[in-house]
């Protein structure tokens, strides 16, 4: 019966609990080192996580929300800060499905999540999923899709296209060479400038996230002990972090690439390689870092580099300037929100996603992904 549930906080004690549970759900690990990084460990706050339990049985249902410090600038030119809530592992045992856990834990989420202080919660539902948020008052803001920049006209990039249908894959050779015009004219960097890779995000990051904040409605805050966190110490350890510094040897900006990564065991992966996350504030330097993120995604073994990106938005735009081509129209999720405190600047600009500066980092899909 599931009256006799009862939701309780999981806490850092929990963690072997909600891993064994996600082994359960998902087939495959995640180990509790995993869950104490992804929950426990971020610099922005403790991650507001409840599971469902009856008795001293096992927890048939966790749901968790990690914040994030989000910027708001609204058409006054004000700026207001606060931590949103976004969700992450969603998970309910096999066993245990269709009875309505889920929304449940929703419900009692939306509690907890407004009590620690959060302005909104939001997540990328699929559309099996996204039903049941509307259902509850979340609203939806916008769709994010994967685009595709293809670097070898090989097989591993022709399995790729082949998701996205048969036309794409035997138009591969025609779209490849156009994906390489497009990488032509972004050029390279500046006399003076110089690129490399990063063992440690600078403090200086941050006062070049605030930059980039004060041109955007919406956008989540990046210092360097959050990107420290996110890409440097994450389970997978997959990330490459490019910063471009000028001739003061200054940071100017930075990219994060994922190569990719191998099979098991040794095997060869898919080719995959993911434009993760990008900080440029001089609009000037912006096409010479896709190209250098591009052209060190190639040298990595990739075949196809994707990211994904919010219909309409600055990023979506950039991207397709870049040659990066759409997958499927079905291959979508949706980005949805619900306002903790409606009357908020930031539940007000979330309205509108493609307003947002949102890249794949922002997406958390570390466990999940």
């Amino acid at each position: 019966m599931t009256d006799s549930l009862v939701v309780q906080p999981a806490g850092p004690d929990a963690r072997d609990a909600q891993a064994r549970l996600f082994g359960r759900c998902f087939a495959k690990p995640a180990n509790v080192a995993a869950l104490r990084w992804r929950y426990d460990d971020n610099p922005h706050g403790q991650a507001v996580s409840l599971v469902l339990t009856e008795g001293d049985a096992e927890a048939v249902c966790s749901f968790a929300y990690v914040p994030r410090l989000a910027v708001a600038r609204t058409g006054h030119g004000k700026v207001t800060e606060g931590y949103i809530g976004q969700q992450g592992d969603v998970m309910t045992d096999p066993d245990w499905q269709r009875k309505g856990l889920a929304r449940r834990l929703v419900q009692e989420c939306a509690k907890a999540t407004g009590e620690a202080g959060f302005t909104i919660n939001w997540g990328f539902p699929n559309r099996q999923s996204a039903p049941v948020f509307l259902k509850l008052a979340w609203h939806s803001s916008g769709k994010i899709r994967p685009r595709r920049q293809l670097l070898r006209a090989d097989p591993k990039a022709k399995s790729r296209r082949l998701a996205d249908g048969r036309l794409a894959a035997l138009r591969l050779k025609w779209d490849v060479r156009g994906c390489k015009r497009a990488r032509a004219k972004l050029g390279a960097l500046p006399s003076g400038y110089r690129a490399q890779v990063l063992e440690v995000f600078p403090e200086s990051v941050a006062q070049l996230s605030r930059e980039v904040e004060s041109r955007f409605p919406f956008m989540l805050h990046r210092d360097a002990d959050w990107l420290n966190w996110r890409y440097l110490r994450t389970p997978s350890r997959g990330h490459v972090p490019i910063g471009v510094f000028d001739s003061g040897n200054a940071l100017v900006g930075y990219v994060v690439i994922q190569p990719p990564l191998a099979g098991p065991e040794g095997a060869v992966g898919n080719g995959v390689g993911y434009l993760v996350d990008f900080l440029v504030p001089d609009k000037n330097l912006e096409d010479a870092v896709m190209g250098l993120a591009l052209d060190a995604l190639t040298e990595s073994g990739a075949s196809v580099a994707e990211a994904w990106s919010v219909d309409g938005s600055w990023w979506r735009r950039k991207l397709d300037a870049a040659g990066f081509l759409g997958a499927k129209p079905e291959n979508h999720l949706f980005v949805f929100h619900f306002a903790l405190e409606p009357d908020h600047p930031i539940a007000a600009v979330a309205k509108d996603a493609s307003t947002w500066y949102l890249t794949d980092g922002d997406r958390d899909d570390e466990l999940m992904g």
